[in-house]
């Protein structure tokens, strides 16, 4: 009985002194964790030296630096020799397909043919024109000569016939004169008056005499009035002689003047001769010349070289096959060391983008390591899109050869738009700016929280760039809220850790494992 009693007391014992164990188990569970929370909650950040980089990333595809399809100027002829198969190297200059030149080779010979007859042809019809431009100018010459003397010829004798006639219109005027004046003298004097038969000799004597004078006056008057009609008729022939010389000056003028327009007529017909057969000389040549140097250009053609060095990436024709001419591909050759990545890059990121900008890029397919690369061409117009978003052909050229790559490795790539590089960084919530635009950070100085004035450069997509007197990279700097461990601390990095920039492209830190250090990468 007194055993039982014991082992109930014992067993109490131990229930009570478990629960008191409990109780102080519980509490200080509770102090560890309140003590977890306070120790969870993160103040401070030590700054951070990285690179910066905005950029704008795409995935593409390898294509050649420089890709060719080679075809040929001849038509119409077959394929005599193909030297390579897809998959070959060539040097640029190596002989790749042979065209028979046969059919070309007898062609131009016709055209040879065809052109020294036509020349000799040609030339004698401008040496038939030369004469007769020749026999214009000298025929048309003496025509002219004739007309020039028949014309001065005219004029001279019209201005003697003017002379004469002149000379006889004064004669008339001088012989009317003496007529009036004889006619006035006679008008004067009066018949005398016969004396009766018992004059005296005296008297008869002075009658004979005054007779006598007047007779004479009337005789002059006779005289005068002869003379006058003999200047009339002279003047009045020396009138129609003028006149008829007037009329031979002007049809010698006339005939001066039509033999002139003959002659010009004439000579520029005959000038319009040669210079058509000179021209019919010249296009023709122009023309034989033309078809001639064609058909050389076709045989030249037929030994087809490859334009680069360069892989041969497609073959289109056989030996015995009929080439058709230009438009139709021969063979393609790629450049085997010198690539560019070929994207499409959204209508929103385009207007980003500038021919020049430094790239990085990754192939997978032959590992991580970066490639150095440049942008080096934007389209400016849009490719067609069914998706309703217009997007844009984008090339990435890279800087090095590279013998791993082949065409059509998918490839991504980084488009540098700035970047800073090699710069101090403190989170964004590490940094508060006042009102009037100053920005500043709380270091940690010797256990004492500071607050010091920084400048803020380049921004990250959670980091910024600070600089200032009291920043190095071992300062700590306060977060201006505190950070939880379990909210949102995930995505803080641990010392020593990047952030890496997602590939659909951003504004981010890079660090190790990504890009080296002052490298463009941004993946």
């Amino acid at each position: 009985m007194k055993k039982r009693q014991m082992a109930v007391i014992a067993g109490v014992g131990l229930v009570i002194g478990a629960g008191m164990f409990g109780l102080v188990r519980q509490g200080r569970n509770r102090q560890r964790e309140a003590m977890a929370a306070q120790e969870a909650q993160i103040e401070t950040v030590q700054v951070k030296r990285q690179n910066l980089i905005d950029s704008v990333s795409v995935t593409g595809t390898i294509e050649s630096a420089d890709a060719r399809k080679v075809s040929a100027s001849a038509k119409d002829v077959k394929v005599q020799e193909v030297r390579c198969q897809v998959g070959d190297y060539v040097n640029a200059g190596d002989v790749v397909v042979v065209l028979d030149t046969s059919s070309l080779e007898r062609s131009l010979e016709e055209a040879r043919n065809r052109q020294a007859l036509s020349t000799y042809t040609e030339n004698k019809s401008i040496e038939t024109a030369s004469e007769n431009y020749a026999e214009a100018v000298e025929d048309g010459t003496d025509a002219y000569n004739k007309a020039v003397k028949s014309e001065a010829q005219a004029k001279e004798d019209l201005k003697e016939a003017d002379g004469d006639l002149n000379e006889a219109a004064e004669r008339l005027k001088r012989r009317e004169e003496r007529v009036a004046e004889a006619k006035e003298a006679l008008n004067g004097a009066s018949v005398p008056a016969e004396p009766s038969g018992e004059s005296s000799e005296e008297e008869q004597a002075a009658y004979q005499a005054a007779l006598e004078v007047y007779q004479q006056l009337e005789k002059a008057y006779e005289e005068a009035q002869a003379s006058y009609t003999e200047a009339h008729q002279a003047y009045q022939a020396a009138e129609q002689a003028d006149e008829k010389a007037q009329e031979a000056y002007e049809t010698a003028s006339e005939a001066l003047t039509e033999e002139q327009k003959k002659n010009d007529r004439n000579i520029a017909d005959a000038e319009d001769g040669l210079e058509k057969a000179q021209m019919e000389h010249s296009y023709s040549n122009d023309s034989s010349e033309q078809t001639i140097e064609n058909y050389e250009e076709q045989i030249a053609s037929c030994t087809v070289t490859s334009p680069i060095s360069g892989i041969i990436t497609a073959m289109q024709v056989e030996a015995g096959d009929t080439y058709m001419g230009e438009g139709n591909i021969l063979f393609e050759v790629a450049d085997q060391e010198h690539f560019v990545v070929s994207a499409s890059v959204d209508e929103y990121e385009i207007s980003k983008l500038k021919k020049g900008m430094e790239a990085a890029v990754i192939v997978e397919a032959i590992g991580e390591e970066e490639l150095p690369a440049k942008v080096s061409f934007v389209s400016p117009t849009a490719a067609s899109s069914d998706t309703g978003s217009a997007s844009y052909q984008l090339e990435i050229g890279l800087d090095e050869a590279n013998q791993d790559l082949r065409i059509g490795m998918t490839a991504k790539a980084s488009v540098v738009l700035r970047a800073a590089y090699e710069v101090l960084t403190v989170p964004y919530d590490c940094v508060e700016t006042d009102v009037e635009g100053n920005s500043s950070v709380y270091i940690d100085k010797n256990g004492e929280k500071v607050q010091v004035p920084v400048e803020v450069g380049m921004e990250g997509d959670y980091d910024v760039e600070v600089s200032g007197e009291e920043i190095t990279e071992d300062t700590m700097v306060y977060y201006s809220t505190p950070m939880l461990a379990g909210d949102g601390a995930e995505s803080l990095p641990e010392a020593g850790e990047e952030f890496q920039m997602p590939m659909g492209g951003g504004t981010g830190p890079v660090g190790p494992g990504s890009a080296p250090r002052g490298g463009p990468g941004g993946f």
